[in-house]
Protein backbone atom coordinates (compact mmCIF):
# COMPACT_ATOMS: atom_id res chain seq x y z
CA UNK A 1 0.00 0.00 0.00
CA UNK A 2 2.85 2.39 0.81
CA UNK A 3 4.35 1.62 -2.58
CA UNK A 4 1.09 2.59 -4.26
CA UNK A 5 1.01 5.90 -2.43
CA UNK A 6 4.62 6.54 -3.42
CA UNK A 7 3.86 5.69 -7.07
CA UNK A 8 0.81 7.97 -7.14
CA UNK A 9 2.78 10.92 -5.78
CA UNK A 10 5.68 10.28 -8.17
CA UNK A 11 3.36 10.15 -11.18
CA UNK A 12 1.65 13.34 -10.02
CA UNK A 13 4.98 15.14 -9.85
CA UNK A 14 6.19 13.81 -13.21
CA UNK A 15 2.95 14.80 -14.96
CA UNK A 16 3.08 18.34 -13.55
CA UNK A 17 6.00 19.56 -15.66
CA UNK A 18 5.89 23.09 -14.25
CA UNK A 19 6.05 21.88 -10.64
CA UNK A 20 8.82 19.47 -11.61
CA UNK A 21 10.93 22.26 -13.09
CA UNK A 22 10.28 24.55 -10.13
CA UNK A 23 11.21 21.82 -7.65
CA UNK A 24 14.58 21.01 -9.19
CA UNK A 25 15.65 23.88 -11.46
CA UNK A 26 14.69 27.01 -9.55
CA UNK A 27 16.56 25.97 -6.38
CA UNK A 28 19.67 25.72 -8.56
CA UNK A 29 19.09 29.31 -9.66
CA UNK A 30 18.78 30.33 -6.02
CA UNK A 31 22.02 28.54 -5.18
CA UNK A 32 23.85 30.28 -8.04
CA UNK A 33 22.72 33.70 -6.82
CA UNK A 34 24.12 33.08 -3.34
CA UNK A 35 27.27 31.59 -4.80
CA UNK A 36 27.83 34.76 -6.81
CA UNK A 37 27.10 36.97 -3.77
CA UNK A 38 29.49 35.24 -1.40
CA UNK A 39 32.13 34.63 -4.03
CA UNK A 40 31.99 38.35 -4.79
CA UNK A 41 32.33 39.21 -1.09
CA UNK A 42 35.82 37.72 -0.99
CA UNK A 43 38.93 38.02 -3.06
CA UNK A 44 39.34 40.27 -6.06
CA UNK A 45 35.65 40.32 -7.01
CA UNK A 46 34.68 42.59 -4.12
CA UNK A 47 34.56 46.22 -5.20
CA UNK A 48 33.77 49.22 -3.02
CA UNK A 49 32.27 52.49 -4.21
CA UNK A 50 34.62 55.02 -2.60
CA UNK A 51 34.32 58.80 -2.46
CA UNK A 52 37.70 60.53 -2.08
CA UNK A 53 38.68 64.07 -1.13
CA UNK A 54 42.14 65.63 -1.01
CA UNK A 55 42.50 68.66 1.25
CA UNK A 56 46.33 68.50 1.22
CA UNK A 57 47.03 68.86 -2.53
CA UNK A 58 50.65 67.77 -2.39
CA UNK A 59 52.57 65.37 -4.59
CA UNK A 60 52.33 62.74 -1.85
CA UNK A 61 48.55 62.99 -1.45
CA UNK A 62 48.02 63.00 -5.22
CA UNK A 63 50.15 59.88 -5.66
CA UNK A 64 48.29 58.11 -2.86
CA UNK A 65 44.80 58.78 -4.27
CA UNK A 66 45.93 57.90 -7.79
CA UNK A 67 47.27 54.57 -6.53
CA UNK A 68 44.02 53.96 -4.65
CA UNK A 69 41.97 54.75 -7.76
CA UNK A 70 43.95 52.19 -9.76
CA UNK A 71 43.16 49.44 -7.26
CA UNK A 72 40.80 46.89 -8.91
CA UNK A 73 38.86 46.57 -5.64
CA UNK A 74 37.98 50.30 -5.66
CA UNK A 75 35.40 52.15 -7.77
CA UNK A 76 36.18 55.88 -7.33
CA UNK A 77 33.13 58.13 -7.45
CA UNK A 78 33.09 61.46 -9.26
CA UNK A 79 35.08 62.74 -12.21
CA UNK A 80 36.41 65.92 -10.60
CA UNK A 81 38.07 66.04 -7.14
CA UNK A 82 35.43 65.96 -4.43
CA UNK A 83 35.17 68.20 -1.40
CA UNK A 84 34.98 66.82 2.13
CA UNK A 85 31.32 67.83 2.34
CA UNK A 86 30.56 65.98 -0.90
CA UNK A 87 32.27 62.84 0.42
CA UNK A 88 30.22 62.92 3.61
CA UNK A 89 27.01 63.52 1.65
CA UNK A 90 27.66 60.62 -0.76
CA UNK A 91 28.27 58.24 2.15
CA UNK A 92 25.25 59.53 4.06
CA UNK A 93 22.96 59.01 1.05
CA UNK A 94 24.35 55.52 0.42
CA UNK A 95 25.77 56.35 -3.01
CA UNK A 96 29.25 55.58 -1.68
CA UNK A 97 29.97 52.53 0.45
CA UNK A 98 32.70 54.45 2.29
CA UNK A 99 34.71 57.65 1.91
CA UNK A 100 38.29 58.78 2.50
CA UNK A 101 39.47 62.33 3.23
CA UNK A 102 43.13 63.34 3.28
CA UNK A 103 42.92 66.03 5.94
CA UNK A 104 45.10 69.13 5.76
CA UNK A 105 44.82 70.17 9.43
CA UNK A 106 46.61 67.05 10.70
CA UNK A 107 49.96 65.31 10.77
CA UNK A 108 51.58 65.17 7.31
CA UNK A 109 51.21 61.94 5.36
CA UNK A 110 55.00 61.72 5.43
CA UNK A 111 55.07 61.69 9.25
CA UNK A 112 54.29 58.14 10.21
CA UNK A 113 54.19 57.81 13.96
CA UNK A 114 53.25 61.44 14.58
CA UNK A 115 51.29 62.45 17.66
CA UNK A 116 48.83 64.92 16.09
CA UNK A 117 45.51 64.35 14.35
CA UNK A 118 45.35 61.44 11.93
CA UNK A 119 45.73 62.64 8.33
CA UNK A 120 43.50 59.93 6.81
CA UNK A 121 39.82 60.10 7.74
CA UNK A 122 37.57 57.17 6.87
CA UNK A 123 33.95 58.32 6.49
CA UNK A 124 31.42 55.55 6.95
CA UNK A 125 27.81 54.70 7.60
CA UNK A 126 27.64 52.33 10.61
CA UNK A 127 25.35 50.00 8.68
CA UNK A 128 28.19 49.47 6.19
CA UNK A 129 30.85 49.35 8.87
CA UNK A 130 32.40 46.22 7.38
CA UNK A 131 33.59 48.37 4.45
CA UNK A 132 35.92 50.32 6.75
CA UNK A 133 38.57 47.64 7.41
CA UNK A 134 38.38 46.67 3.75
CA UNK A 135 39.19 50.21 2.65
CA UNK A 136 41.92 50.57 5.29
CA UNK A 137 43.60 47.48 3.90
CA UNK A 138 43.44 48.85 0.37
CA UNK A 139 44.87 52.22 1.52
CA UNK A 140 47.76 50.47 3.24
CA UNK A 141 48.43 48.55 0.05
CA UNK A 142 48.24 51.72 -2.06
CA UNK A 143 50.43 53.67 0.37
CA UNK A 144 53.33 51.31 0.22
CA UNK A 145 53.00 50.44 -3.43
CA UNK A 146 53.00 54.11 -4.49
CA UNK A 147 54.91 55.81 -1.65
CA UNK A 148 57.65 53.48 -0.38
CA UNK A 149 60.13 56.38 -0.37
CA UNK A 150 57.80 58.43 1.85
CA UNK A 151 57.10 55.53 4.19
CA UNK A 152 60.74 54.56 4.67
CA UNK A 153 61.81 58.19 4.90
CA UNK A 154 59.33 58.89 7.67
CA UNK A 155 60.47 55.81 9.56
CA UNK A 156 64.09 56.92 9.32
CA UNK A 157 63.09 60.41 10.45
CA UNK A 158 61.35 58.94 13.47
CA UNK A 159 64.40 56.80 14.29
CA UNK A 160 66.73 59.82 14.04
CA UNK A 161 64.43 61.95 16.16
CA UNK A 162 64.00 59.38 18.91
CA UNK A 163 67.19 57.29 18.93
CA UNK A 164 70.18 58.35 16.80
CA UNK A 165 71.35 61.41 14.91
CA UNK A 166 72.59 61.07 11.33
CA UNK A 167 75.46 63.15 9.99
CA UNK A 168 75.25 65.14 6.77
CA UNK A 169 76.79 62.40 4.62
CA UNK A 170 74.35 59.82 5.97
CA UNK A 171 71.41 62.14 5.35
CA UNK A 172 72.54 62.71 1.75
CA UNK A 173 72.98 58.98 1.24
CA UNK A 174 69.55 58.34 2.71
CA UNK A 175 68.00 61.02 0.48
CA UNK A 176 69.59 59.51 -2.63
CA UNK A 177 68.37 56.05 -1.65
CA UNK A 178 64.84 57.32 -1.13
CA UNK A 179 64.85 59.02 -4.54
CA UNK A 180 65.98 55.76 -6.10
CA UNK A 181 63.23 53.91 -4.21
CA UNK A 182 60.68 56.42 -5.49
CA UNK A 183 61.77 55.83 -9.08
CA UNK A 184 61.61 52.06 -8.62
CA UNK A 185 58.09 52.26 -7.17
CA UNK A 186 56.86 54.41 -10.06
CA UNK A 187 58.42 52.02 -12.56
CA UNK A 188 56.81 49.07 -10.77
CA UNK A 189 53.43 50.80 -10.85
CA UNK A 190 53.81 51.28 -14.60
CA UNK A 191 54.31 47.52 -14.94
CA UNK A 192 51.26 46.79 -12.78
CA UNK A 193 53.34 45.57 -9.82
CA UNK A 194 53.58 46.73 -6.22
CA UNK A 195 56.22 47.11 -3.52
CA UNK A 196 55.21 46.35 0.08
CA UNK A 197 56.22 47.60 3.53
CA UNK A 198 54.79 47.51 7.02
CA UNK A 199 52.37 50.22 8.22
CA UNK A 200 51.41 52.03 11.41
CA UNK A 201 47.76 53.01 11.77
CA UNK A 202 47.17 56.66 10.87
CA UNK A 203 43.39 56.45 10.41
CA UNK A 204 40.53 58.22 12.09
CA UNK A 205 36.99 56.99 11.61
CA UNK A 206 34.01 59.31 11.23
CA UNK A 207 30.41 58.08 11.19
CA UNK A 208 28.00 60.25 9.24
CA UNK A 209 24.67 58.67 10.19
CA UNK A 210 22.47 60.67 12.49
CA UNK A 211 21.80 57.87 14.97
CA UNK A 212 23.77 55.15 16.71
CA UNK A 213 25.11 52.15 14.83
CA UNK A 214 22.85 49.78 16.77
CA UNK A 215 19.75 51.80 15.91
CA UNK A 216 20.73 51.95 12.26
CA UNK A 217 21.12 48.18 12.10
CA UNK A 218 17.72 47.71 13.72
CA UNK A 219 16.07 50.12 11.28
CA UNK A 220 17.64 48.33 8.31
CA UNK A 221 16.67 44.83 9.40
CA UNK A 222 13.20 45.91 10.47
CA UNK A 223 12.57 46.85 6.84
CA UNK A 224 14.40 43.80 5.47
CA UNK A 225 12.51 41.29 7.63
CA UNK A 226 9.19 43.08 7.15
CA UNK A 227 9.39 42.93 3.34
CA UNK A 228 10.51 39.28 3.34
CA UNK A 229 7.63 38.03 5.49
CA UNK A 230 5.20 40.44 3.85
CA UNK A 231 5.82 38.66 0.54
CA UNK A 232 5.34 35.23 2.13
CA UNK A 233 2.06 36.17 3.82
CA UNK A 234 0.75 37.89 0.66
CA UNK A 235 1.43 34.83 -1.46
CA UNK A 236 -0.23 32.59 1.11
CA UNK A 237 -3.37 34.72 0.88
CA UNK A 238 -3.26 34.98 -2.92
CA UNK A 239 -3.05 31.19 -3.35
CA UNK A 240 -6.54 30.99 -1.88
CA UNK A 241 -7.69 31.91 -5.40
CA UNK A 242 -6.51 28.50 -6.59
CA UNK A 243 -7.98 26.73 -3.57
CA UNK A 244 -11.35 28.33 -4.24
CA UNK A 245 -11.18 27.34 -7.90
CA UNK A 246 -10.37 23.71 -7.02
CA UNK A 247 -13.16 23.54 -4.42
CA UNK A 248 -15.80 24.98 -6.80
CA UNK A 249 -16.30 28.26 -4.92
CA UNK A 250 -15.13 30.25 -7.93
CA UNK A 251 -17.72 28.56 -10.18
CA UNK A 252 -20.54 29.48 -7.80
CA UNK A 253 -19.36 33.12 -7.68
CA UNK A 254 -19.09 33.33 -11.46
CA UNK A 255 -22.58 31.82 -11.82
CA UNK A 256 -23.88 34.91 -10.06
CA UNK A 257 -23.14 38.60 -10.74
CA UNK A 258 -19.53 38.34 -9.60
CA UNK A 259 -16.48 38.27 -11.89
CA UNK A 260 -12.85 37.26 -11.47
CA UNK A 261 -11.89 40.95 -11.34
CA UNK A 262 -14.10 41.33 -8.29
CA UNK A 263 -12.35 38.42 -6.59
CA UNK A 264 -8.88 39.70 -7.46
CA UNK A 265 -9.68 43.24 -6.29
CA UNK A 266 -11.22 42.00 -3.06
CA UNK A 267 -8.20 39.86 -2.23
CA UNK A 268 -5.89 42.75 -3.13
CA UNK A 269 -7.62 45.03 -0.63
CA UNK A 270 -7.46 42.38 2.10
CA UNK A 271 -3.77 41.64 1.46
CA UNK A 272 -3.04 45.37 1.42
CA UNK A 273 -4.59 45.86 4.85
CA UNK A 274 -3.03 42.72 6.27
CA UNK A 275 0.42 43.70 4.99
CA UNK A 276 0.18 47.21 6.39
CA UNK A 277 -0.64 45.88 9.86
CA UNK A 278 2.06 43.21 9.63
CA UNK A 279 4.80 45.73 8.82
CA UNK A 280 3.38 48.08 11.43
CA UNK A 281 3.76 45.47 14.17
CA UNK A 282 7.45 45.00 13.32
CA UNK A 283 8.22 48.72 13.33
CA UNK A 284 6.24 49.35 16.52
CA UNK A 285 8.34 46.65 18.18
CA UNK A 286 11.51 48.31 16.84
CA UNK A 287 10.28 51.64 18.28
CA UNK A 288 9.36 50.28 21.70
CA UNK A 289 12.40 48.04 22.22
CA UNK A 290 15.17 49.75 20.23
CA UNK A 291 13.98 53.37 20.10
CA UNK A 292 13.68 53.57 16.31
CA UNK A 293 12.00 56.94 15.71
CA UNK A 294 8.68 55.75 14.28
CA UNK A 295 6.53 58.59 15.74
CA UNK A 296 8.86 61.20 14.22
CA UNK A 297 8.41 59.74 10.73
CA UNK A 298 4.89 58.37 11.03
CA UNK A 299 3.37 60.03 7.97
CA UNK A 300 6.16 59.15 5.54
CA UNK A 301 6.44 55.67 7.05
CA UNK A 302 2.70 55.09 6.54
CA UNK A 303 2.90 56.12 2.89
CA UNK A 304 5.96 53.95 2.30
CA UNK A 305 4.42 50.93 4.04
CA UNK A 306 1.17 51.33 2.14
CA UNK A 307 3.04 51.20 -1.17
CA UNK A 308 5.24 48.28 -0.05
CA UNK A 309 2.17 46.28 1.03
CA UNK A 310 0.39 47.14 -2.24
CA UNK A 311 3.34 46.00 -4.36
CA UNK A 312 3.63 42.74 -2.39
CA UNK A 313 -0.10 42.04 -2.75
CA UNK A 314 -0.10 42.75 -6.49
CA UNK A 315 2.94 40.56 -7.16
CA UNK A 316 1.52 37.75 -5.03
CA UNK A 317 -1.73 37.82 -7.01
CA UNK A 318 0.26 37.78 -10.23
CA UNK A 319 2.07 34.62 -9.12
CA UNK A 320 -1.18 32.95 -8.09
CA UNK A 321 -3.06 33.74 -11.30
CA UNK A 322 -0.14 32.65 -13.50
CA UNK A 323 -0.16 29.10 -12.06
CA UNK A 324 -2.59 26.28 -12.83
CA UNK A 325 -2.29 24.37 -9.57
CA UNK A 326 -1.75 25.16 -5.92
CA UNK A 327 1.44 23.08 -5.94
CA UNK A 328 2.89 25.12 -8.79
CA UNK A 329 2.04 28.37 -7.03
CA UNK A 330 3.58 27.28 -3.73
CA UNK A 331 6.82 26.13 -5.32
CA UNK A 332 7.14 29.12 -7.64
CA UNK A 333 6.30 31.64 -4.93
CA UNK A 334 8.72 30.20 -2.36
CA UNK A 335 11.65 30.22 -4.74
CA UNK A 336 10.71 33.58 -6.29
CA UNK A 337 10.43 35.26 -2.88
CA UNK A 338 13.78 33.91 -1.77
CA UNK A 339 15.41 35.05 -5.02
CA UNK A 340 13.87 38.53 -4.81
CA UNK A 341 14.88 38.82 -1.16
CA UNK A 342 18.43 37.70 -1.85
CA UNK A 343 18.87 40.13 -4.75
CA UNK A 344 17.01 42.96 -3.02
CA UNK A 345 19.04 43.00 0.20
CA UNK A 346 16.62 41.38 2.65
CA UNK A 347 19.10 38.57 3.35
CA UNK A 348 22.51 40.05 2.53
CA UNK A 349 23.31 43.80 2.31
CA UNK A 350 23.58 44.66 -1.36
CA UNK A 351 26.96 46.37 -1.14
CA UNK A 352 28.47 42.93 -0.57
CA UNK A 353 27.42 41.97 -4.08
CA UNK A 354 29.32 42.49 -7.34
CA UNK A 355 28.31 45.75 -9.09
CA UNK A 356 26.33 43.99 -11.84
CA UNK A 357 24.32 42.08 -9.23
CA UNK A 358 23.62 45.30 -7.35
CA UNK A 359 22.17 46.71 -10.57
CA UNK A 360 19.98 43.62 -11.00
CA UNK A 361 18.73 44.13 -7.44
CA UNK A 362 16.96 47.33 -8.47
CA UNK A 363 14.47 45.13 -10.35
CA UNK A 364 13.13 43.81 -7.03
CA UNK A 365 10.57 45.48 -4.73
CA UNK A 366 12.79 44.62 -1.76
CA UNK A 367 15.53 46.98 -2.92
CA UNK A 368 13.17 49.93 -3.36
CA UNK A 369 11.41 49.25 -0.06
CA UNK A 370 14.73 49.14 1.80
CA UNK A 371 15.92 52.26 -0.03
CA UNK A 372 12.82 54.10 1.21
CA UNK A 373 13.03 52.85 4.80
CA UNK A 374 16.76 53.55 5.15
CA UNK A 375 16.43 57.02 3.64
CA UNK A 376 13.64 57.69 6.09
CA UNK A 377 14.94 56.29 9.38
CA UNK A 378 18.69 56.88 9.48
CA UNK A 379 19.49 59.28 6.67
CA UNK A 380 16.55 61.50 7.74
CA UNK A 381 15.95 62.62 4.17
CA UNK A 382 12.90 64.68 3.18
CA UNK A 383 9.87 63.39 1.31
CA UNK A 384 11.38 64.44 -2.03
CA UNK A 385 14.08 61.77 -1.62
CA UNK A 386 11.36 59.11 -1.36
CA UNK A 387 9.61 59.98 -4.60
CA UNK A 388 11.66 57.59 -6.73
CA UNK A 389 11.20 54.54 -4.42
CA UNK A 390 7.52 55.39 -4.08
CA UNK A 391 7.14 55.68 -7.85
CA UNK A 392 8.84 52.32 -8.46
CA UNK A 393 6.68 50.56 -5.86
CA UNK A 394 3.53 52.17 -7.24
CA UNK A 395 4.54 51.11 -10.75
CA UNK A 396 5.08 47.52 -9.60
CA UNK A 397 1.63 47.60 -7.97
CA UNK A 398 -0.16 48.84 -11.08
CA UNK A 399 1.58 46.45 -13.46
CA UNK A 400 1.24 43.46 -11.13
CA UNK A 401 -2.46 44.04 -10.43
CA UNK A 402 -3.24 44.65 -14.10
CA UNK A 403 -1.47 41.45 -15.17
CA UNK A 404 -3.21 39.48 -12.41
CA UNK A 405 -6.61 40.73 -13.57
CA UNK A 406 -5.83 39.79 -17.18
CA UNK A 407 -4.75 36.27 -16.22
CA UNK A 408 -7.77 35.88 -13.94
CA UNK A 409 -10.15 36.85 -16.77
CA UNK A 410 -8.49 34.17 -18.91
CA UNK A 411 -9.41 31.63 -16.22
CA UNK A 412 -12.93 33.00 -16.19
CA UNK A 413 -13.30 32.36 -19.95
CA UNK A 414 -11.98 28.81 -19.55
Amino acid sequence: MSGAVFRAMLLGLLRDRAALAMSFLLPCVFFMIFAVIFAGATGEQLRLNVAMADEIHTETSTRLLEALSRDPAIIPLGEAPLSSAEVRDLVRRGTADVGVILRADAEPLESLGGFGRAPIVIVSDPVRGVAVPMLMGQIQKAYFSALPDVALGSVMGLVEDQFIELNDDQREELKAGLLELKSESQAAAGRGKTMGWGFDDLFEREDVAGQSAARNHVAYYAGAVAVLFLLFSAVHGAISLLEERESGITDRILAGPGTMNVMVDGKFLFLLGQGFVQVGVIFVLAWLVYDVDLPGHLGLWAMTTLLVAAAAAALALLVATSCQTKRQAQTLSNVAILVLSALGGSMVPRFFMPPWLQDVGWLTPNAWALEAYTALFWRNEPASALLLPWGMLAGATVLGLWAARVLARHTERI
